[in-house]
């Protein structure tokens, strides 16, 4: 007996740490859903609102968006901090310097943003601001001359980079405010992304459909046609051989909408895209540093050209105040 009350003892001690586990383990999931849950929303709102009818749709998406809004913090981080956008800094820090040709370029773009404008226009606002400068940024290969020591050397290969096109968006009252929105903003471009995969499934479904019709249409035109005159206007050998490439055709279209329509046959299906997408984000959502070369030395439009190589642009996002 006492052998045997030891072993039920040791049961019943094993079953309820089991039990605590498992509710500790369901407090976690179910709290750090409950810190998803608006990240969450927002990705089931600017992707495919209906996968809301998916029984756990939250549960399902978690761990992807919870991978997304990582990488996206990630990016945020790896972003410099802002830089100062003022005449002053035009004359004394190179990288402004470089960003615009003129200090009375900077100017005029810091008065045309209407987005400053209006962040400025609100009551309460600080007497600066925190934006994403974006601009356009063009590197052109030529062949120029360089001084090596005493030696002009000729026909040496450069890189010319200039910026233009520059805009001024998402403006907040700190760094920390503007880090914040740009990680959310990178979260719903996730689930654009998903949107536009989901949008050329059901297009290339829907151009197979309109194909088969097609297809069908006419084989029952030239079906029909053998019942009437047609035997006696052309050679019975072509119309065999445009029904047989006909009916071939038919049966690759039939194959490939079959096979379109897999991806986005359920709900569980649009979800799965979402979640495919959102929890990988690394093909859509990177940084790369302004040079291919720490080496590289920008001189925008600043050097001779005797030969033009082909010109690479880019948009170039940098944080500004």
């Amino acid at each position: 007996m006492t052998n045997g009350s030891s072993f039920l003892h040791h049961l019943f001690d094993g079953i309820a740490t089991f039990a605590q586990q498992q509710l500790a383990e369901r407090r976690q999931h179910q709290e750090r859903l409950a810190g998803l849950r608006d990240a969450i929303e927002q990705v089931v709102d600017a992707s495919e609102p209906r996968i809301r009818l998916v029984g756990d749709y939250a549960d399902k998406l978690m761990d992807a968006v919870d991978a997304a809004l990582n990488h996206c913090q990630q990016l945020t981080r790896q972003l410099p901090p802002a830089l100062t956008l003022s005449a002053r800094a035009w004359a004394s820090d190179p990288r402004v310097n470089a960003f615009f040709a003129t200090a009375a370029d900077l100017r005029a773009m810091l008065s045309q943003s209407w987005s400053v404008r209006a962040f400025f226009q609100q009551p309460g606002q600080p007497e600066e601001c925190f934006a994403l400068l974006l601009m356009v940024k063009r590197e052109t290969g030529t062949f120029g001359s360089a001084l090596e020591g005493d030696l002009l050397i000729r026909e040496v290969r450069q890189i010319q980079v200039s910026f233009s096109e520059h805009r001024l968006h998402f403006p907040a009252a700190s760094e920390t405010e503007l880090r914040q929105d740009l990680r959310q903003r990178m979260l719903v471009f996730l689930a654009g992304r998903a949107r536009e995969r989901i949008g050329e499934l059901r297009a290339r479904r829907d151009a197979l459909e309109e194909q088969r019709r097609q297809l069908r249409a006419q084989l029952q035109a030239l079906r029909g046609q053998a019942r009437g005159l047609r035997p006696l206007l052309s050679s019975a050998d072509a119309d065999e051989r445009r029904l047989a490439t006909l009916e071939q055709r038919l049966a690759r279209t039939e194959q490939d909408l079959t096979d379109a329509r897999k991806p986005l046959a359920t709900l569980d299906d649009y979800l799965e895209q979402v979640r495919q997408i959102v929890g990988q984000p690394e093909p859509y959502l990177h940084l790369h540093p302004l040079s291919r070369s720490g080496r590289r030395r920008i001189r925008p439009r600043r050097c001779r050209t005797t030969t033009q190589l082909p010109e690479q642009v880019g948009n170039q996002p940098v944080m500004a105040r």
